[in-house]
């Protein structure tokens, strides 16, 4: 959430003919359940990690108490995450409705492999970012890793 609220064009929404950019993104990621079904989730933004952690981790057991595929009501200031830990992957087609306007962002992660590798799938409006963007995406994200 850090590196996607450093790159100005991941906060770009269109909204009816407009381009709406929004302060900060949130999340609103898949959680796996105990049950092997997953439900969906919203977890806002904070800079101060603590606070993000606190909050993110009631609305994991929220989700996972909980059952079906009720969304998360989130809004478009948001990155759709999802995760497929099991698989080291190329590439990833991300779902989509196309009944309804979309212009979130969806990234997702896979396997973290052995020599700390891990494949990321970005999905994004190319009428709001472009490659460029999704390079600066990277960066900051690889950056803040080797910090940790």
């Amino acid at each position: 959430m850090v590196a996607v609220n450093e790159v100005e064009p991941f906060k770009y929404r269109i909204y009816e003919e407009d381009v709406m950019i929004y302060d900060a993104v949130n999340a609103s990621p898949t959680i796996n359940r105990p049950d092997g079904t997953f439900g969906f989730a919203y977890m806002e933004y904070f800079e101060d990690f603590t606070v993000f952690s606190a909050a993110a981790r009631l609305e994991i057991e929220r989700v996972q108490n909980s059952t079906g595929l009720v969304p998360a009501g989130s809004g478009q200031n948001v990155i759709h995450y999802s995760s497929v830990p099991w698989l080291n992957f190329t590439a990833i087609s991300h779902a989509r409705s196309f009944s309804f306007k979309d212009s979130c962002p969806k990234i997702s992660f896979g396997k973290l492999s052995e020599n700390k590798r891990i494949p990321v799938s970005i999905h994004f409006h190319h009428a709001l970012m472009d490659g460029f963007h999704v390079g600066q995406f990277g960066e900051a994200f690889q950056d803040i890793l080797n910090a940790e």
